[in-house]
């Protein structure tokens, strides 16, 4: 049985947008001659209202003039204007810079569809937005997400920790979520909490947005899969800032396509840049990427499902199946420190005598009705298992998404246990 990451997202339209109308602008910039004023504008917005957003990090990597622009370019597209009139008085490069983080990185400006140049003269271009949805729309669907989003917040307790947070609104996304390349908005919050469907730009702009209401600091990542040979590879996941230090979250690989029901995991919950060498490329764009080093907060070290030893697995495979029988669950998981003790647990997963030693043991000391078979899944590139489990008398719909992916011989072994 193999069960798979989510499969990648290929390139967004609004990516190869950004490459061709940044090219048109800087061919356009450089014939400017550069006078006083950044911009021509009515109503601008001023670094005092820039404190009601939730900006994206990337934007104090901007200078002011920078940030000006960006805010500037933002209002108007959450208004649905349909032309901006600017005066370009700053660098090329931080222009490229405010260009950037609203066509991939902001979580509100989902709704541009495409901009490019309506005019220019000696100092001035006029540039044209055209919107997927009209304001009415839009401004719906920002409402729509922003009571999802205020639905997971309302999750939290006063005694909860940052850690405890920032995991509860990773699970809460894959649960209201389904990986779609297809789907409307699959690239947005509304895709992922209200559409319930996205794709990886999908889960990561929404993992930053709710971690802004909530006050936790992220980032959203460009970058490329390593796992797939396909020339479409392009990837987006996030990086937290917790107690001091950045950690990587994919919450696109954590909601893994599997014919399995319970699919949520923690492979890429709170690891470091070292663990995702073999299957992450960071893309270097124009922002600083901030690193993240650290392993130790990492879902199976903080919860102690981490096998340093070849004891190790015999006692986490043993309290995994344990503590998943007592709680109904369907599935556990465990994470190797090396290649050779993953090879261990395979080997001890292949032995009938020990595993229905195993199982015996969890049922007399249960009482659950489990049934003596389960399935395996090693993730090579991450180094962890999944184990999963069931129990007798109950229905295959229980724990598959589709019958039909059970294999015959699997038929026969589930009907010996009452499981139809």
């Amino acid at each position: 049985m193999n069960i798979r990451p989510a499969l990648l997202c290929v390139q967004r339209k609004e990516d190869k947008m950004f490459k061709r109308f940044v090219s048109v602008f800087l061919c356009v910039i450089t014939v400017f001659t550069l006078t006083s004023a950044v911009f021509i504008r009515s109503g601008g917005v001023t670094a005092e209202a820039a404190s009601s957003f939730t900006l994206p990090y990337y934007y104090y990597q901007m200078s002011d003039e920078a940030q000006e622009f960006y805010l500037y370019l933002r209002k108007a597209v959450k208004e649905c204007r349909s032309k901006i009139k600017l005066n370009v008085d700053f660098e090329v490069e931080e222009f490229g810079m405010a260009i950037e983080l609203l066509a991939y990185h902001d979580p509100i400006t989902f709704n541009i569809d495409d901009i490019e140049v309506l005019n220019e003269t000696k100092n001035t271009v006029t540039l044209g937005f055209t919107y997927r949805h009209d304001k009415e729309t839009y401004d719906k669907m920002v409402k729509a997400y922003d009571k999802a989003t205020n639905k997971i917040l309302s999750k939290f307790t006063d005694e909860m920790s940052t850690y405890s947070k920032i995991k509860t609104i990773h699970d809460e996304i894959i649960n209201n979520a389904v990986y779609d390349l297809d789907a409307a908005d699959n690239d947005s919050v509304y895709g992922a909490l209200v559409g319930k469907k996205a794709k990886c730009d999908g889960y990561a702009k929404t993992f930053t947005y709710v971690c802004g209401k909530a006050g936790i600091r992220t980032v959203t990542v460009i970058g490329s899969d390593l796992t797939t040979n396909s020339k479409e590879n392009g990837h987006m996941w996030n990086k937290v800032y917790y107690n001091k230090k950045w950690y990587n979250i994919d919450v696109t690989w954590d909601d893994p396509i599997s014919e399995m029901k319970d699919n949520l995991q923690y492979d890429y919950f709170m690891v470091s840049d070292k663990a995702l060498k073999n299957t992450h490329k960071e893309d270097n764009l124009s922002f600083k990427v901030p690193k993240a080093t650290d392993d130790t907060r990492g879902y199976y070290v903080v919860n102690k499902k981490y096998a340093e030893s070849n004891q190790d697995v015999e006692k986490l495979i043993k309290s995994g199946l344990k503590s998943a029988a007592k709680k109904g669950k369907t599935c556990f998981s465990i994470k190797f420190a090396s290649k050779d003790v993953m090879k261990y647990a395979r080997q001890y997963l292949k032995d009938s005598d020990k595993m229905y030693k195993v199982f015996k043991d969890v049922i007399d000391s249960t009482g659950k009705k489990l049934a003596v078979t389960y399935y395996s899944s090693f993730d090579e590139n991450m180094l962890t298992l999944r184990v999963y489990i069931f129990y007798e008398d109950t229905k295959l719909e229980d724990y598959f998404i589709d019958t039909a992916s059970v294999e015959s011989d699997e038929l026969e072994i589930f009907e010996y246990f009452g499981i139809s």
